[in-house]
């Protein structure tokens, strides 16, 4: 049961940006930086699954799925760029852009120790 967890983990996080991609209201992303830490949170975690998650034959075409439905989402993605604003508030630039920076760094960490 505990090895799902990072399976769970993953489908939540691409499912979630594939959600912020092409959803226009339901949990979507209200500006540009959201949508792209938004991405790359998503493709980072599921770079670092193929580590983490036992892909034996039984889960192997979730991998396929999980990467199909990114590569959707991305595409959902580059089709609201334009309709979207740089930022919503930009009285909360510099918090934003740190946040963003960080949670950047955590995501490129999680990545590195992974291929390590």
């Amino acid at each position: 049961m505990i090895a799902w967890i990072p399976l769970i983990v993953v489908v939540a996080f691409v499912g979630g940006f594939a959600v912020s991609a092409w959803s226009p209201r339901f949990g979507a992303a209200r500006d540009r930086l959201a949508l792209a830490t938004d991405g790359l949170t998503a493709a980072g975690i599921l770079f670092a699954s193929r580590v983490l998650v036992d892909w034996t034959t039984a889960t192997v075409f979730a991998w396929y799925a999980l990467v199909l439905v990114l590569a959707a989402a991305t595409v959902g993605a580059v089709l609201r760029w334009r309709t979207l604003p740089p930022l919503k508030d930009p009285a909360k630039r510099t918090s934003r852009t740190w946040g963003a920076g960080c949670g950047l760094a955590i995501v490129l960490v999680l990545v590195g120790v992974t291929t390590l």
